[in-house]
């Protein structure tokens, strides 16, 4: 799935199909055609086709003549492209339907799909005429091209390609049947078409120098994806989402020693494969955001008009993005920013004293290095903007934090008055608020009178540090407590990440430990449950949705041993395949999985046939991330067989069910083994596709072990068998199970062990 490739589907007539279609980024341009394959090289491109004449074909401008030929063949030549870099080219070749729409400025948009499936791409044909429009104002620069295309790739390796003109997508991030998606679903196609054009200035129209300024596209996409939904539907709460999304995964990359810094140096064009991760994407949207705080939202939107007028159709480097901002604000952003891009990790924040009256409290913090396995990292000092919140006030601008220690006053409004540091969580950093702040803070959490980011954060801050040895390990859970009556989707989203977090590890404890938290998770849960119920209501918003979502799929956790949970799930299973009402699309992952889980064939057979009754890869997840969930361990084999040496998966998606089946402790050791009997077959498999494909087969192999002595089995055995182009991912998957081998040490030392302390 890279350079010009074949990509396989089945018609309306269950007819086997292919067409055409191109993926260049980062190095493949050179699979088709001769060039120098380099972001700074630009070129303007004029495309001419060949194709059978039944055949439609499309390339990043629009077609300027069509000429048929002898032998039914046809010529399709196509307008020449403005100044661009060779990983922008596309074209696409094949049976195609479409959907059409203009922007208000005037810019035509389509989306194509395989023949019959058109009305699925009209959700994310709005987005794009919406985002287009979007951009245009806020750019002050408009879309230069004359249309806009955006096309279904049935199988590809990424999510989506931003090609200029003619962008690629995943056929589950474009095609929705907005009757059947998932609220989930329907925001990811939302997010990603947003991303993707959002590109067509931040990449396309101007275009970093090298490699190593990866971050320059995919950060400010990444962060403009966010900005641009915000704006299109304000009911996703999206900076809430941010929190526990874009920005917890930048958080968890880079506290490992084996992350990079967001300006990596590639010395060779084939390294940039491995750094198309967290830290490029997620935590160059952190430094975008910090910016963005430290400017206000006028300056911040100046200095990029002014940056994209005078960079359009050339390239750039980190320091003219900076000197942009610094010129039209006069802050000295390169000089605060270089902290955060040309170094790898992020601090954490410690309270070195405090002192509190009636008015203020006064305060002196320290930062340091925070790496997730609690060592003491180098000398590092990065540039930090601070917000401080309290009962009854927000900082009105970011404070900058540059010295290693540094004391701050902050006003507040009476004796039980409370703060918290990061408010909104504007940088990135970890925060270790004192025993008396967390005190104070427990309150507003209950009462939810603290933001939902500020009470997400809270927590999921204070699990990092605990894992990392900072703070004990029962100061979590105790704070947990405090959520009882949570009613936000983010928040739901932060006390999900813990308790799964504790998951794995309080299986390897084992014994009356595991139970006794199995039923703190689940009391804590099923009386969420109740309050939420199993059926979206009319006056829900796109946010109460994805919360009902999200507390209900804590049951395959948490609800596997109640009798009364089990039995709605599975009278919901067995209504839905006649009334399909019975079980809303939003709660399918959580109820096959319990009716796998405490059933056995006749469940497993009937989600496989309704993977193999549609070509619609949105229903098609549904088996794909589940099948693996099944507690018989020669159904999980199967699974694994079904993935990875069977034909009706696709090379894009056979990772997912090697995923499910690794869930649980047995399931791990089968992944784990699979993976080394069947490690030729997989490299043969992978030969001609992207790196990424065999990234995830490696995380979701080995990723959810939770012992030492699994990370050094793991790291012996690649470097006993070496993969060049994933050593990146496995260093920080090794990585990774060696921290949480840690914590279970520290656990297995704690309170945690003990049935009594979950009480």
């Amino acid at each position: 799935m890279a350079g010009f490739y074949k990509s396989g589907y089945t018609d309306a007539d269950g007819k086997k199909q292919i067409m055409g279609c191109t993926q260049f980024e980062a190095l493949d341009a050179r699979r088709a055609f001769p060039c120098w394959d380099e972001p700074a090289v630009k070129a303007t491109f004029g495309i001419t086709l060949i194709v059978p004449a039944e055949l439609t074909a499309i390339s990043n401008m629009p077609e300027i003549s069509t000429t048929h030929l002898p032998g039914g063949k046809k010529k399709v030549v196509f307008d020449i492209s403005p100044k661009m870099s060779t990983y922008l080219l596309a074209w696409a070749i094949g049976h195609f339907d479409y959907v059409q729409s203009k922007t208000n400025h005037g810019v035509t948009i389509r989306v194509f799909s395989p023949p019959g499936r058109a009305t699925e791409g009209l959700f994310s044909l709005d987005v794009a005429k919406r985002a287009l429009d979007f951009f245009d104002d806020y750019f002050n620069l408009n879309y230069p091209l004359p249309k806009l295309d955006m096309i279904c790739c049935t199988e590809f390796a990424m999510g989506a390609m931003e090609n200029w003109g003619l962008v690629t997508y995943r056929e589950v991030d474009l095609m929705i049947d907005e009757a059947k998606a998932t609220s989930a679903q329907k925001q990811r196609v939302a997010i990603v078409v947003t991303h993707e054009l959002a590109h067509q200035w931040f990449g396309n129209l101007v275009t970093m120098e090298w490699w190593g300024d990866l971050w320059l596209n995919e950060g400010f996409a990444c962060y403009m994806e966010h900005f641009a939904t915000d704006s299109l539907f304000p009911d996703y709460r999206i900076w809430e989402q941010y929190v526990t999304g874009a920005m917890a995964a930048a958080l968890r990359l880079d506290s490992l020693k084996s992350s990079h810094p967001i300006q990596v140096p590639i010395v060779r064009a084939e390294e940039v494969e491995q750094v198309f991760d967290a830290i490029s994407y997620c935590k160059g949207s952190t430094v975008v955001r910090m910016v963005a705080a430290i400017l206000g939202p006028e300056k911040f939107r100046e200095g990029l008009q002014q940056y994209m007028r005078k960079y359009q159709y050339g390239n750039t480097a980190t320091i003219d993005l900076w000197s942009a901002w610094r010129d039209v604000s006069g802050i000295d952003i390169p000089t605060i920013m270089t902290s955060w891009t040309k170094q790898m990790g992020h601090p954490y924040l410690t309270v070195l004293s405090e002192e509190w009256s009636t008015t203020e409290l006064k305060i002196e913090l320290e930062q340091k290095w925070f790496l997730a396995d609690g060592s003491e990292g180098d000398d590092k000092l990065w540039s930090i903007p601070l917000i401080f919140a309290t009962s009854s006030s927000v900082s009105d601008s970011a404070i900058l934090m540059n010295e290693r220690r540094q004391s701050f006053v902050i006003p507040l409004n009476g004796a039980n008055d409370w703060v918290k540091i990061n408010a909104g969580q504007q940088s990135l950093l970890r925060v270790a608020h004192t025993p008396t702040m967390i005190s104070r803070l427990v309150q507003p959490i209950s009462e939810k009178s603290l933001s939902p980011i500020d009470r997400a954060s809270l927590l999921l801050d204070s699990y990092a540090l605990a894992k990392a040895g900072k703070v004990p390990i029962e100061n979590v859970i105790s704070l947990l407590r405090a959520y009882v009556d949570e009613d936000s989707f983010t928040v739901w989203s932060a006390i999900s990440g813990v308790l799964k977090g504790f998951y794995p590890l309080m299986e390897q404890v084992g014994g009356d430990a595991f139970d006794a938290f199995l039923s703190f998770g689940a009391k804590l849960v099923k009386a969420a449950v109740d309050k939420f119920g199993w059926e979206h209501k009319s006056t829900d918003d796109h946010s109460d949705k994805l919360l009902r979502t999200t507390v209900l799929g804590l049951l395959d956790s948490f609800g596997t041993k109640d009798e009364t949970i089990l039995a709605e799930a599975r009278r919901r299973f067995e209504e839905h395949w006649d009334n399909p009402s019975a079980l809303h699309s939003d709660f399918k992952n959580t109820v096959y999985k319990l009716v796998l889980k405490s059933g056995g064939i006749k469940e497993y057979e009937r989600i496989l046939r309704s993977y193999n009754e549609t070509e619609d890869n949105s229903i098609r997840v549904f088996a794909m991330h589940t099948l693996g969930y099944t507690s018989d361990p020669s159904l999980k084999l199967r699974t694994l067989d079904w993935a990875v040496k069977g034909d009706s998966v696709k090379l894009q998606d056979f990772f997912y069910p090697i995923g499910a089946v690794s869930s649980s402790l047995a399931g791990s050791e089968m992944t784990w083994q699979y993976f080394k009997e069947n490690l030729a077959l997989l490299k043969a498999k992978l030969a001609k596709s992207v790196p990424a494909l065999m990234d995830a087969v490696i995380v979701n192999s080995v990723g959810t072990f939770t012992t030492i002595e699994k990370a050094t089995e793991i790291e012996e055995f690649f470097t006993q068998n070496p993969m060049p182009k994933n050593t990146m991912r496995i260093s920080q998957v090794v990585e990774s199970i060696r921290t949480n081998g840690a914590l279970l040490l520290k656990i297995k030392e704690s309170q945690l062990t003990q049935p009594s302390f979950w009480n």
